[in-house]
């Protein structure tokens, strides 16, 4: 009996295999399909029926506009908004090869105004980052810059315990490496630009998924030998501009590099259900 089993489960996943490989074929066929949509605004019903029940990334680039912080946020607007309240980072990132992975390890406290004095050096790189894993603790500490948004009111609810998002602050060079989230996710870029590569959930055998939603392939630009079935994926590049709001699906890849100083801003609290974490399969 478990010999037939394992059978059944090595056809199930070769079944599998083969759908997502044809599901690929079939996607590249058309620019529709494998492109990404963009919109300069989007209706509530354009963007559940083409995009969040469709699962399909969506790029919208005009319903920010009138919001006060495109204009407002430079590091010294910010620095003197916030002060010297302290604040949550991710620091000693050039230290740690995975400090995605272990996010904890390098958490740091420091005051808002020392963190923006340390960001802002020509040299910052990527070893100091607010993001949006620090956002438990930074609420209450950023909470003042929140009347210089407005708000997705079309596709977002604010009937929940923080409607305003998940900041992200850090000087150019910071690099998130390729991953998905476990939930679906509108990244909102106020200030600066950021470069993304998107990938499709179909694309996962050739992604070296290890462990959890991380892959072995940190970085789709500079493949390593051992991953070489990673270079023939299809992916979207492209860079975002300050007023872009990308909706990126649950599930799909992705890794992110600022260009300038960033403040960008991840909203989960879509008008539709987003509660999918709690049966993601452990390892």
């Amino acid at each position: 009996m478990q010999r037939a089993l394992a059978k059944q489960n090595e056809v199930a996943l070769a079944k599998r295999d083969w759908l997502m490989r044809t599901r690929r074929k079939l996607a590249r066929l058309s620019r529709q399909q494998s492109g990404l949509a963009a919109y300069q605004t989007i209706t509530r019903q354009q963007f559940l029926d083409h995009h969040y029940a469709a699962h399909r990334p969506a790029l919208i680039r005009g319903e920010m506009a009138d919001w006060p912080a495109l204009e407002l946020w430079t590091p010294q607007y910010l620095r003197d908004k916030i002060g010297s309240t302290p604040i949550q980072y991710q620091g000693g990132r050039d230290k740690g090869e995975n400090y995605e992975r272990n996010k904890d390890a390098h958490a740091r406290t420091m005051p808002f105004d020392a963190f923006i004095d340390l960001i802002t050096h020509d040299d910052a790189g990527n070893d100091a980052y607010i993001t949006a894993y620090n956002n438990k603790l930074n609420g209450a500490a950023l909470k003042p810059l929140e009347e210089d948004l407005g708000f997705f009111d079309q596709i977002l609810t604010r009937q929940v315990a923080q409607p305003n998002g998940m900041m992200w602050i850090g000087p150019a060079g910071t690099f998130t490496p390729l991953h998905h989230d476990l939930t679906n996710n509108l990244l909102v870029q106020v200030v600066g630009r950021k470069r993304l590569i998107l990938v499709s959930p179909d694309e996962w055998p050739n992604l070296y998924n290890d462990r959890h939603v991380f892959s072995m392939v940190k970085d789709l630009t500079a493949i390593e030998e051992p991953f070489e079935a990673a270079r023939d994926i299809g992916a979207l590049a492209f860079d975002m501009e300050p007023g872009d709001a990308l909706f990126i699906p649950i599930g799909w890849w992705h890794q992110v590099r600022a260009l300038d100083f960033s403040v960008s801003i991840t909203y989960t609290n879509f008008l539709w259900h987003n509660d999918f974490h709690g049966d993601y399969p452990p390892g």
